[in-house]
């Protein structure tokens, strides 16, 4: 429960700027740190396909970035943000 809220606030700072995770999403390092470290920090058993499809959103996202592909990055970074977000 402890991990759950401490996650919630994670995301809730790092999202606070967007109006919805499905908007583009901001396509650089931190960003990045902070979807991942709210992954990690997901250890609720019934979030774990929304994990695993969020982490899978963020391996694309980060090919996207090494390819210099932005919007992909960002499109995929919300999906990530998109999938946390899902109960």
């Amino acid at each position: 429960m402890k991990t759950m809220l401490i996650a919630a606030a994670i995301l809730g700072f790092a999202f606070a700027s967007s109006a919805s995770a499905a908007e583009m999403a901001m396509c650089d390092d931190a960003t990045m740190m902070k979807v991942n470290e709210a992954i990690k920090m997901d250890t609720d058993p019934k979030m774990k396909d929304q994990v695993m499809m969020a982490t899978e959103e963020m391996k694309k996202a980060e090919m996207a970035m090494k390819d210099n592909k932005m919007d992909d990055c960002s499109m995929h970074i919300g999906k990530a943000q998109e999938q946390l977000m899902t109960k």
